[in-house]
């Protein structure tokens, strides 16, 4: 049945919007894909990119992983497999795009799991943990910092560390970092709160994600903004209850 639907989606979709956008399909065809931002959105099923931002094919760069996590560069290169840093590279290097966001969200269950640890569910799986195991530090701060608050105020605190921790392992890479210092890039780092629909955007001046209430917004990371401005410790700090210091 649900296979069946995806079917029906796929015929609906031709008779549909591709012939009402052939043209576009036909453009992107024979000039090739030119998107301007990289989105690195989590694979849970409830928050899709494109749907959220209402792109058309040939808008976005996606690359989707569990929690939306940005692992650290490894330097040098190695010949492991590294899917998510491939695919920044490819949308960088490659396409050149202009901007990259990190699109983490709530109720992730990538970050549920790196919370409960050792005592969770999903601490059976084969390659969960050593994944979600990028925003270790980042859960251990939050945790010490919000001892004793409610397990819902901590797992949002660290989906949104998660999210500061995945820019600055951003900046990790060397042709990326230099993109950003030429003013060629700008990174952002964006939550999403799928049970009131509202976007929140993180203010690298007062180290909290605040709503996005219309098109401007402060980038987390642009030509000056300083590395200490994108410290997840900042964020600990403001959720703490104490004023963020650079």
């Amino acid at each position: 049945m649900a296979l069946a639907r995806l079917l029906q989606g796929f015929a609906d979709f031709r008779l549909g919007y591709y012939r009402d956008h052939l043209d576009l399909f036909q453009r992107l065809a024979s000039e090739g894909q030119s998107p301007k931002i990289l989105i690195i959105g989590c694979s849970d099923a409830r928050v899709d990119p494109g749907i959220l931002t209402q792109t058309r094919p040939g808008d976005i760069f996606t690359v989707r992983n569990v929690a939306a996590l940005v692992p650290p560069a490894q330097l040098p290169p190695d010949q492991r497999h590294h899917g998510t840093s491939a695919a920044i590279e490819f949308a960088v290097r490659g396409l050149e795009v202009e901007h990259v966001v990190v699109l983490g969200h709530a109720l992730c269950g990538g970050i549920a799991a790196l919370v409960d640890g050792s005592g969770g569910i999903l601490s059976r799986f084969d390659y969960l943990s050593t994944w979600t195991s990028i925003a270790r530090e980042v859960r251990d701060e939050i945790v010490r910092a919000l001892e004793g608050q409610p397990r819902e105020q901590v797992l949002r605190a660290v989906e949104q560390a998660a999210i500061v921790n995945s820019i600055r392992n951003l900046m990790g890479f060397p042709w990326l970092a230099e993109r950003v210092a030429a003013g060629k890039v700008v990174l952002h780092a964006w939550w999403f709160n799928l049970t009131e629909g509202q976007l929140y955007a993180f203010d690298p001046n007062s180290a909290r994600f605040k709503p996005v209430l219309g098109v401007e917004l402060a980038p987390a990371v642009e030509q000056a903004t300083p590395l200490s401005a994108i410290a997840p410790a900042r964020l600990v700090e403001a959720l703490a209850g104490r004023p963020p210091s650079f």
